[in-house]
């Protein structure tokens, strides 16, 4: 499918959906949407989710950005910084108006007969789909027309051709931004050359590096076919590799020639020789080298897990796509912003939810590429013991393409979903979640399946996860069963913990980690970590990881080193005591204003002591945390570094930005249970520490320890923390890191002192178990020398 090509299809295919009947249809359906037409393109790497974690804070480059723009003087900003919200404060402000709109609908319906009445009138939508999709055959035929008169010949008579008139009609009728979808659907999504901007994902641009027929195929062909013969070599002195290559034999095949049973199409053609190959598409084609890479251990303890992908990367296809967009998706905690928003629509008398969730099987293969003849795989083949090449009309576990094309495709079918049936769900590549109250029965997952059907994309029965309160979506659960008192809970699956523990543990054992499994393994941690905690728990050894991954990890058969090991052995013993994360809603979402707080450090080496630390906290329901304390809702604390503290870092001439961290956290550690499940608004004036803390790692290695402490700390106090740029102008903490504390006495502020206590440096060193053993405590609490 050349350029040109390419945009014949779009130009026929403009024309074929000029007709009038388009335009009608597309009028009939817009009265029966739920919510208001049009889309608005997203500008982060989240669609909308219930996460309350900072990306990368506003820096003063970008002053309109930041909460409080003074620049000049310590009062003004102080007065500004009192007055703000949180900027995680209310999670539903982060759904986008179809999912409003779809949760206000199904509220609609609440009492006497709701199940009947929902199901009824979705019934009474899909009976309007029917009929528009009867009445637009003309318009289908000329589509499917245009499908076997432009569609690659090696594709075209054997992908399945969705109604695309009616999806058309949907497009235009609800403002959907991606128009060329269905130009894609009939001439199939590119794979190299210029992909077009769908308006669905944030922008980005990634120009395409390499031209096709700049490098010529027949030699890199010939470099794959002598790569798997040497893996075969290799592999008949390794088991565990022999196996990889039967495993990748077994799938490929099993794409052509589906087991009994299963409800899978074939979706891959073969086996060819090279020369049958080039006589099936005319030409040479660029064939991808298919492989196997580690993913963890089996239940045994000891077999290795593989997963089968293709090479797009050594084979430069990816470098001949050129892009202007890259995905921004929903996330695990979906379920938990749908409940946030039903807390809202119910008021005071919410409902019980329950969410299900289904899966779509072998779901890049289901959407036909353009460019067949560079989705052509190659594989050692064990039954005829050969190199075999196998062709498809979808997409490979390896192309840049597929994940993109993909994406537009769920979530265009999950927008239908909540603009006409007001279902309230989220798709994640080939993931979908649905939540909703107990009285819609199942109609939601009915409206899902039937929209999954219709554009060739049919979930797949043996992932069809029923309705349930606690249900896991992308590996996390989200457990339900409070929503009518008010909360909601997210936490790891135990068998994920257990699988990625075992991990672990094994690969100390064995004292090999090869770097596709630790890539595997970072992201697995990573994302289990973050789901369950605030903050960034972990960065600093999954820092260790990675760097291990693109080291040493490429060196076949590597011992791990002492570094690897300790990082290990943090997350088997931390992940295992990660608390659920609790989210509270309507009465009981947290009405306490956010505690404002300022810290800053210097570092003077002619000065005794050289190094100061300065806080300055704000908390309007400050009542006094120990005995002796008088109430006051401003506190503040001035400390000299000991020395024996600055001797923990490395030797430099300047320290000030590790002190800066350190001030950060000190202020956590000084403390914990005022802080303890609070919003916090945290202000720093030190561009380095700001970053690093939001972040959850620096290069710099101290102010990276530092940095891991406090998120480690965090996991358990669970404050949900903003950083925010001040400049030191206009920092107040800047006046007890000097030690001038005039303005704090003043009756404006009627600052208490509160002594600092310095992190452990214990934990400094790697005990940060023991840390995150000794805060987890504390949620929750409430500490008071007064009576309530």
């Amino acid at each position: 499918m050349t350029p040109a090509r390419f945009a014949a299809v779009a130009l026929r295919v403009a024309c074929v959906l000029r007709d009038p009947l388009v335009d009608h249809w597309a009028a009939e359906l817009a009265a029966s949407m739920i919510c208001p037409p049009g889309y608005e393109r997203p500008t982060g790497a989240r669609l909308q989710s219930a996460v309350e974690r900072q990306g990368l804070p506003a820096l003063p480059t970008s002053p309109g950005d930041l909460l409080v723009s003074e620049r000049e003087h310590i009062l003004p900003h102080v007065e500004a910084a009192l007055g703000l919200r949180h900027p995680l404060e209310a999670i539903v402000e982060q759904a986008t108006p179809s999912l409003v709109a779809a949760v206000d609908y199904v509220a609609s319906f609440r009492g006497p007969g709701a199940a009947d009445r929902i199901a009824a009138d979705r019934d009474a939508t899909w009976s309007l789909f029917t009929e528009a999709d009867r009445r637009l055959e003309p318009v289908q035929r000329r589509l499917y027309d245009l499908f076997v008169e432009f569609a690659e010949p090696t594709t075209a008579a054997r992908a399945p051709f969705p109604r695309l008139a009616l999806v058309a009609a949907l497009i235009k009728a609800g403002g959907w931004p991606d128009a060329e979808y269905v130009v894609c659907r009939v001439a199939g999504f590119p794979a190299i050359n210029n992909y077009c901007d769908s308006g669905l994902f944030r922008t980005v641009e990634e120009p395409q590096k390499v031209r096709p027929g700049e490098m010529s195929n027949g030699p890199h062909n010939d470099g794959v076919e002598g790569q798997l013969v040497r893996d075969f070599r290799v592999a008949q002195h390794d088991p565990a590799k022999m196996r990889a290559l039967e495993l990748i034999t077994r799938k490929t095949r099993d794409e052509v020639s589906p087991p009994p049973g299963s409800e899978d199409p074939p979706t891959a053609f073969g086996p060819y020789t090279r020369e049958e190959v080039v006589e099936l598409f005319g030409e040479e084609p660029r064939a991808l080298h298919r492989f196997a890479i580690e993913q963890g251990y089996d239940e045994d303890g000891v077999t290795i897990k593989w997963r089968v992908c293709d090479n797009a990367k050594a084979s430069h296809t990816n470098e001949m796509l050129g892009v202007h967009e890259t995905i921004s998706c929903e996330d695990a905690s979906f379920p938990i912003l749908v409940a946030a928003l039903f807390a809202r629509a119910f008021g005071d008398c919410p409902e019980p939810l329950h969410h299900a969730t289904d899966d779509i099987g072998k779901a890049y293969r289901r959407l036909m590429c353009a460019h067949p003849e560079y989705s052509v795989v190659a594989i050692w083949d064990t039954d005829i013991e050969g190199v075999a090449y196998y062709t498809m009309y979808g997409h490979n576990f390896g192309l840049k393409s597929a994940v993109l094309s993909f994406n537009r495709h769920s979530q265009l079918l999950s927008w239908v979903a909540r603009a006409w049936f007001g279902v309230p769900n989220a798709a994640y590549f080939d993931d979908v979640d649905t939540t909703e109250p107990l009285y819609c029965g199942k109609s939601g997952k009915a409206a899902i399946h039937r929209l999954g059907q219709l554009m060739l994309t049919p979930f797949s029965s043996k992932k069809d996860k029923a309705f349930s309160p606690a249900r896991a979506f992308l590996g996390v659960v989200s457990d339900l069963r409070g929503a009518v008192q008010g909360w909601a809970e997210m936490r790891p699956k135990p068998e994920r913990v257990e699988k990625i523990v075992h991990t672990c543990e094994r690969v100390c054992e064995v004292g090999v980690l090869p770097s596709g499994l630790c890539a595997s393994l970072c992201g697995k941690v990573e994302y289990t970590a973050n789901s369950a905690a605030f903050g960034r728990v972990g960065r600093a050894p999954l820092a260790v990881l990675r760097e291990w991954q693109h080291g040493e990890g490429r060196r076949s058969g590597a011992r791990i080193s002492d570094a690897v090991r300790e990082a290990l052995q943090f997350f088997v013993q931390l992940l295992p005591l990660l608390p659920a994360r609790r989210f509270f809603f309507g009465r009981k979402r947290r009405r306490l204003p956010p505690i404002i707080l300022y810290t800053d450090a210097m570092y003077d080496p002619a000065k005794t002591p050289a190094g100061m630390v300065g806080v300055v906290i704000y908390d309007p329901v400050d009542q006094g945390r120990r005995p002796e304390e008088r109430e006051s809702k401003w506190r503040y604390a001035t400390a000299g570094v000991p020395p024996e503290l600055i001797a923990k870092f490395r030797p430099r001439e300047q320290y000030v930005g590790q002190l800066e961290v350190l001030a950060g956290v000190a202020a956590y550690t000084s403390r914990p249970a005022q802080f303890a499940g609070r919003d916090v608004i945290h202000f720093i004036d030190n561009t380095g520490a700001l970053v690093g803390l939001a972040k959850g790692y620096s290069r710099d290695v101290d102010s990276a320890r530092l940095i891991s402490v406090f998120h480690t700390m965090n996991a358990a106090v669970r404050a949900n923390v903003w950083f925010e740029y001040v400049p030191s102008a206009a920092n107040i903490a800047d006046l007890p890191s000097r030690d001038d504390l005039e303005l704090l006495h003043s009756e404006r502020f009627k600052a208490e002192p509160f002594p600092i206590v310095w992190p452990d440096v214990g934990a400094w060193e790697g005990k940060l178990v023991e840390l995150f053993q000794k805060y987890v405590g504390l949620f929750g609490k409430r500490k008071s020398k007064r009576k309530r």
